[in-house]
C-alpha cells in the first residue's frame, strides 16, 4: 500500500483541479477506507500528495487500532519511512507464506513491541501495549494481563449455542508486533478465532478463543517449515453476569507443536516482518485456511515420526546383531589365533 507518486503530473482531471484541497481532505478522503485511499493516491500526483497527509493516516491508524495512540507507539510510528502510512501498510497486509529471501541478522535487537486491540461487533473493548525483551532459551511467551487485572467487556456471558456463535463471529482481535529498531511491523492474528469457542463450565466457567497466523520459517521438511503464531484470549464470568478479559497471550509453535524459545522466536518473527506481503482482503478466511493446513501437515509429520521410531529402533537392533554376529564368526573362524595368543602371554608371564 506504500505507493510511489504517479509519473504523469498532468493526469489530474480538470474537475479534480477545480476542487479546493481542504474540501478533498475534509469531506472526501476522510470517508474512504484505507484500500480506497491507497487506490486514490495512484490516480494523480495531486491526489498522491493529498493522500500522503500524515494526520490522515494517523487518524486511520488510531481508528483501526486504538492502541496506536499510545505515546510510545506514536513515537515509533513517526520513525517509519513514511510515518503512519508505512506503519499501516505493514500492519494491515497479510504476512505471506513464502520465506523471506532477505538476509537475517542473527544479532537482531532483542526487543519487540506488542500492540493489541479487541473489538466486539465493531465496538472497542480492550487495548494494550507491552514491550518484550528476550533472547534466552526459555519458551517465548507474551502475557498482556496480570492474573488479578481482568478487563470488563460489557458482553453478557453466553448461555446457549447462539450466543457462543455470536461471540465467535463478533470478537475481533488484532496483535501487531513492532520492531522499533528496524522500523517494521507485522500482524500475527487471524482477526477472528480459528476454532470454536472452548467452554469450561465445570471448572471456572471460562471461555477460550484461539487466534493464529501461520507462515514459513525454515527449510522444507524441517520442524520449522511452518510456524504458528498462536494467540489465546480467555474470558471469565463475573458476578454481574458479563464477561471479563482475564488472559491474553502469544506464543510460537513449530510443526510438532513445540513452543519455541525466545531467541529462535525473535529471529523467526524478524524474518516474517521482512518477508513478502499478500492480499489485504479476506484475512479471517485466509487465517483459518492456513491454520487448517498447518494442523493437517502437523498430523502428517507426527504420524511419520511415530512410524520412524520403531524403524529406528529396529535398525539399531539390527546393527548390534550384525556386530555381535561378526565378532562371533571371527572367533569361530580363527580359534587357533586366539589360542596362540594365550600361550604366548602365559610364556611371557612365566
Amino acid at each position: 500500500m506504500d505507493m510511489d507518486p504517479p509519473s504523469l503530473a498532468g493526469a489530474s482531471s480538470s474537475s479534480i483541479s477545480a476542487v479546493h484541497p481542504d474540501i478533498i481532505e475534509t469531506h472526501i478522503l476522510t470517508r474512504l477506507d484505507p484500500t480506497a485511499l491507497a487506490s486514490a493516491s495512484c490516480a494523480s500526483s495531486r491526489l498522491y500528495s493529498l493522500t500522503s497527509n500524515e494526520t490522515l493516516w494517523t487518524n486511520i491508524c488510531n481508528s483501526t487500532w486504538p492502541s496506536t495512540n499510545h505515546p510510545r507507539l506514536r513515537h515509533v510510528i513517526s520513525s517509519f519511512p513514511k510515518g503512519p502510512r508505512s506503519f499501516f501498510s505493514h500492519a494491515f497486509t497479510n504476512p505471506d507464506m513464502a520465506t523471506s529471501s532477505s538476509p537475517i541478522n542473527l544479532d537482531c535487537p532483542p526487543g519487540l513491541i506488542s500492540a493489541v486491540d479487541i473489538h466486539f461487533q465493531e465496538r472497542h473493548i480492550f487495548s494494550k501495549v507491552v514491550e518484550t525483551e528476550t533472547t534466552d532459551s526459555s519458551p517465548f511467551r507474551v502475557d498482556l494481563l496480570e492474573p488479578k487485572d481482568p478487563v470488563p467487556t460489557g458482553i453478557p456471558h453466553p448461555v446457549n449455542e447462539e450466543m457462543y456463535s455470536e461471540i465467535r463471529e463478533g470478537l475481533k482481535l488484532s496483535w501487531i508486533l513492532i520492531d522499533p529498531i528496524g522500523r517494521r511491523a507485522m500482524n500475527v492474528s487471524s482477526y477472528k478465532p480459528v476454532t470454536a469457542a472452548e467452554r469450561r463450565w465445570l471448572s471456572t466457567g471460562e471461555v477460550h478463543l484461539r487466534y493464529a497466523w501461520v507462515f514459513s520459517a525454515g527449510q522444507e521438511g524441517s520442524s520449522l517449515e511452518y510456524v504458528k503464531c498462536g494467540v489465546t484470549a480467555t474470558f471469565s464470568a463475573s458476578h454481574t453476569g458479563e464477561m471479563h478479559v482475564s488472559k491474553v497471550s502469544l506464543h510460537l509453535e513449530d510443526m510438532f507443536g513445540k513452543h519455541l524459545n525466545g531467541k529462535d522466536s525473535l529471529v523467526i518473527l524478524h524474518k516474517g516482518m521482512m518477508g513478502k506481503r499478500g492480499v489485504v482482503k479476506g484475512r479471517e478466511e485466509e487465517g483459518r485456511r492456513r491454520y487448517d493446513a498447518y494442523k493437517k501437515m502437523r498430523r502428517i509429520k507426527i504420524l511419520l515420526g511415530e512410524v520412524r521410531k520403531p524403524l529406528k529402533r529396529q535398525t539399531t537392533l539390527d546393527t548390534l546383531f550384525l556386530a555381535f554376529s561378526k565378532s562371533l564368526l571371527t572367533k569361530l573362524t580363527y580359534p587357533s589365533t586366539d589360542l596362540k595368543k594365550k600361550k604366548e602371554k602365559k610364556r611371557v608371564t612365566s
